[in-house]
């Protein structure tokens, strides 16, 4: 009887014993698993603050590369401005550069004229001298006209002083070219006189060409270029 009594009181301890142990064990897990789960928050936020430092610098890089391409853009604009001005002044020495050579070949064959035909031939000559100075003239007036920039346009209006000269030269030629028509019957032969009546047509066409740069160059808003155009009559 003594004997199944304190094999129960041991078997009791045993099991008091192991229940210890075993909450033991459980207490210690417990602060590890924490431990754990405060690792894994503080992962969980260095990741965050990384991602949201990566999408920062992704979006400074965007900004960036868009203001690289807003200013390549812009500086393309410009370029293209510039080419368009210098085409501009290109197309117009080009079409100033034919009228002349139009005039001066039309001079040149009204001289020959001049040469075969002692009647009128002084008349002929005075005359061609006479376009050739003053295609001259006007082409001096359309390109100071012309070198006006459009600032300075806006404002004052386009360069009247020298559209007022070119004018007035441009009627000395019409009434030239009257007097070249009045004399054309008394040129010897029929070669000459429809040379002459080419000469005539050649400058006939170049002051009309010269008469649509000038209405051009008025074309456009100004400030007051009322007031200069005014002053300039």
């Amino acid at each position: 009887m003594k004997n199944k009594i304190l094999t129960a009181s041991l078997l009791l301890s045993a099991f008091v014993f192991a229940a210890d142990v075993f909450a033991a064990n459980q207490g210690a897990g417990k602060p590890i698993q924490v431990q754990s789960n405060q690792q894994a928050q503080m992962g969980d936020g260095t990741q965050i603050r990384q991602k949201l430092q990566d999408a920062g610098e992704a979006g400074g890089q965007a900004q960036n590369q868009n203001q690289i391409q807003n200013q390549g853009e812009e500086n393309q604009i410009q370029a293209n401005e510039k080419q368009g001005a210098q085409n501009q002044n290109s197309a117009g020495n080009a079409t100033a550069a034919q009228r002349k050579s139009q005039v001066a070949n039309a001079v040149r064959e009204m001289l020959q004229i001049a040469e075969r035909n002692e009647g009128i031939g002084e008349q002929v000559r005075i005359i061609a001298q006479a376009q050739n100075q003053n295609q001259e003239k006007v082409e001096a007036n359309l390109e100071k006209i012309q070198s006006r920039n459009g600032f300075a346009k806006f404002f004052i209006g386009p360069h009247y002083g020298e559209i007022n000269n070119a004018k007035r030269t441009l009627e000395q030629n019409k009434e030239q070219i009257k007097q070249l028509d009045k004399i054309r019957g008394q040129v010897y032969g029929q070669n000459d006189w429809q040379t002459l009546t080419e000469q005539i047509q050649s400058l006939e066409q170049a002051n009309l060409q010269t008469e649509n740069s000038l209405e051009e160059s008025q074309k456009g808003f100004s400030l007051f270029g009322w007031m200069f155009k005014w002053f300039a009559k």
